[in-house]
């Protein structure tokens, strides 16, 4: 019986917690509500683009600026496959001075400018490309914007929303305990990216990608060039000259032996 009034009790407490929940919680605005369902109509639409370009690899070049002065204008070569192998080099003078490459388990670094090369593998979930381009960009996300895809953060929330600036939208994506973490800026029409803006933990920018030109590629649409910014003083821009979709690739195009 002792038992049986316990779960009674504690029964009662669960309804009363629960009735007090639901009639604390306020009816959502219609307007947002509205504004959630477009967010999720927009996600999905950002999802599917490009879905099909899988590998692809291009030729042009790499220019980092700060303070608007040219820092590096060198020619660099690019192959990637699917999500997370990308294979970089750097070309100074005709010779390949910077090489990077992730096969989605090692990120491995290579260096030949000047005295003893460097050579670096570390886990490719740290990986990002600050040491040539100093700008913290994960190379995942370069993979995905040299695909003609704009990341997509890990979120609780989103909503779609007009610009600031009144023109356009921007959808805005929310991490639970975090705060926006990214914010998608699209066009009148909703059916194009203008630029993209990734925060950290404190609401601070990271950097800020834009498509600056785009090219239809045997079907699929991609940068004809690139800009990323820390919205400050520093900026990288992908300049390509050829790009070749669905292309055949090996996993050893992905991997880089230490220098004998």
């Amino acid at each position: 019986m002792r038992c049986l009034k316990n779960m009674m009790c504690l029964l009662g407490v669960v309804l009363f917690l629960a009735s007090c929940a639901s009639l604390s919680r306020q009816p959502e605005d219609p307007l947002e509500a509205a504004a959630r369902a477009d967010a999720q109509v927009m996600i999905s639409f950002l999802s599917n683009q490009n879905r099909g370009l899988v590998n692809y690899k291009g030729i042009g070049k790499i220019k980092v600026r700060q303070n608007q002065i040219t820092r590096i204008d060198e020619r660099i070569a690019w192959v990637a496959s699917e999500t997370a192998k990308l294979n970089i080099v750097v070309l100074v003078s005709g010779h390949p001075a910077i090489k990077m490459a992730s096969d989605g388990k090692w990120f491995y670094y290579y260096e030949a400018r000047q005295g003893k090369p460097i050579y670096k593998k570390i886990p490719a979930s740290d990986s990002n490309l600050k040491r040539v381009t100093t700008i913290p960009i994960k190379t995942s996300d370069i993979i995905h914007l040299l695909a003609g895809r704009v990341p997509l953060r890990e979120h609780h929330s989103a909503i779609l929303e007009r610009s600031a600036s009144g023109h356009g939208y921007v959808l805005v994506l929310n991490r639970r305990w975090w705060g926006v973490t990214e914010k998608i800026f699209l066009d009148e029409k909703k059916d194009s990216v203008q630029h993209a803006e990734f925060y950290d933990r404190t609401g601070s920018l990271v950097y800020r990608a834009e498509f600056d030109e785009m090219q239809s590629i045997d079907g699929y649409q991609v940068p004809a060039s690139l800009s990323i910014t820390n919205g400050d003083d520093l900026e990288l821009q992908f300049v390509v000259n050829r790009y070749w979709a669905d292309v055949d690739v090996s996993p050893t195009m992905f991997v880089l032996n230490p220098p004998e």
